[in-house]
């Protein structure tokens, strides 16, 4: 679709005014008028919507006996509203789902205080009990003790069938924690593991300095310019995300760029993996609790969305697998905000618990269709909360990447960066998650690099500039 809103191509712009004239004739009738009062999207309320384009912008009725003379003063009143507010760039499909929701069940990403995540974690770590007990006496190692050792037996051997319980027990939980396969409590020391567990997404704020977000955004600013002009001058756009060392696929192309990141080539984002993983040990101790301390870096890049960036479709990282499915998160993926992200910038938005086969089929099937051209709403999608990403400078998205999300079309003047890193559980390949796209560049990928790896990395730069 061709975006209206561009300033550097003159074909464009006798479109526009054929588009005003054409909008203003379609409102216009012998015998009333109808004229729209546009509003921007920052400031619209969220309820006015209705459907996916022309009721983004609340509608003022004005009736009359005479036919109607636009004025030189409408024309361009309307024009000017129409160039600026009408998302002519985000699919249609896309802005169905925007759509649908909107509303009261939609509201803001936030950090959940410290009692209701302690709430989560008692009835995670209560459950994980649970299963790793029945799973224990279904294997002989259970209180009911096999051989002779019940509650019958002599003083020696109902030691030593306690024993021979206490080391099944443990080599369970070892196996348990080596496959990753198992939720560890103990290494969830702020709670936010168990948020993710069971919502699929939690906000943690503060993770990164002000000083070096800035820091960080200037250094990706400036990589970004150099990997457009110098490197890939000459190239099409197609060509230059087949450059991996620079770019990674994105979806929604259009002014959003997935752009991958060094890691020793570059201070400053050193710097940011020393704050994010070590000095502050929230974020690592959250993975570790999932993934294990040898979790494996499967991304390290940013996600750039300029202004006239479109919406994305509702889509997860990794897709449902009903053949096989883990009963904690497959991987996570972190996402760093480097300047303050309003709704005008695109946010991403996050559907809590969507991390189930009913939400991908629904997904699916919908898209496939374009939700009958916006005639079926999803039941599913208008009544389910979801998650607005506003994040400030150094806040965090920490989150499944199973679950449903996407990015906002970017209908601000500002440009949204986001620095993001993924690590995964290592028995799990690309082969095994179909939509499992690895952002990262190809001599980091190489190297297998682990959360341990990583933080032994980060603390040896910070040594050496001590």
């Amino acid at each position: 679709m061709l975006s209206l809103s561009g300033n550097n191509n003159e074909l464009i712009r006798p479109l526009r005014s054929l588009l005003g004239i054409i909008c203003l004739a379609a409102v216009t009738k012998t015998d009333r008028t109808v004229v729209f009062a546009f509003s921007s999207t920052s400031t619209t309320s969220r309820n006015s919507y209705s459907n996916p384009i022309a009721s983004r912008y609340q509608g003022i009725h004005t009736h009359t006996t005479k036919p109607w003379v636009p004025t030189t003063a409408t024309i361009g009143c309307l024009y000017q509203a129409l160039v600026s507010d009408v998302d002519t760039i985000s699919t249609p499909t896309s802005l169905i789902e925007e759509e649908m929701l909107l509303g009261p069940e939609q509201s803001l990403l936030l950090e959940l205080e410290e009692p209701k995540r302690r709430k989560i974690w008692k009835q995670l770590e209560k459950a994980t009990r649970l299963t790793s007990m029945s799973k224990s006496k279904s294997t002989g190692g259970g209180f009911g003790g096999g051989g002779g050792g019940g509650f019958g037996g002599g003083k020696s051997k109902k030691t030593g069938a306690k024993r021979k319980q206490k080391g099944a027990e443990a080599n369970n939980k070892n196996e348990k924690q080596a496959e990753h396969s198992e939720f560890d409590a103990k290494q969830d020391k702020s709670r936010f593991g168990a948020v993710i567990v069971e919502q699929g997404v939690a906000r943690i704020n503060g993770r990164l300095s002000q000083e070096t977000a800035a820091s960080l955004l200037e250094f990706i600013n400036g990589y970004l310019e150099e990997a457009l002009t110098t490197k890939v001058e000459d190239m099409s756009l197609e060509e230059i995300y087949k450059q991996q060392t620079y770019f990674a696929d994105v979806r929604e192309k259009l002014n959003r760029w997935d752009m991958l990141l060094p890691l020793e080539e570059s201070e400053t984002v050193q710097q940011a993996l020393w704050e994010l993983l070590v000095d502050d040990p929230v974020l690592a101790d959250s993975i570790a609790a999932i993934l294990g301390r040898e979790a494996q870096l499967y991304e390290m890049g940013t996600l750039i969305s300029d202004p006239g960036s479109e919406r994305q479709l509702l889509h997860a990282d990794y897709n449902y697998q009903p053949d096989f499915q883990p009963d904690i998160p497959p991987a996570l993926t972190c996402f760093v905000a480097l300047q303050d992200i309003d709704e005008s910038m695109g946010p991403t938005t996050f559907l809590p618990s969507s991390a189930t086969e009913e939400y991908h089929e629904e997904i699916a099937v919908g898209q496939d269709d374009g939700y009958g051209d916006g005639q079926y709403k999803s039941q599913l999608l208008t009544k389910s909360a979801n998650f607005l990403s506003t994040l400030q400078t150094g806040d965090c998205a920490l989150y499944n990447p199973m679950t449903l999300h996407c990015g906002g079309a970017n209908r601000s003047n500002k440009r949204r960066v986001i620095f993001y890193f993924s690590f995964k559980n290592k028995k799990y390949d690309e082969k095994d998650w179909p939509l499992a796209y690895a952002s990262l560049r190809p001599d980091l990928r190489a190297r297998g690099l682990s959360l341990a790896d990583i933080q032994k990395i980060v603390k040896e730069y910070k040594e050496g500039n001590e």
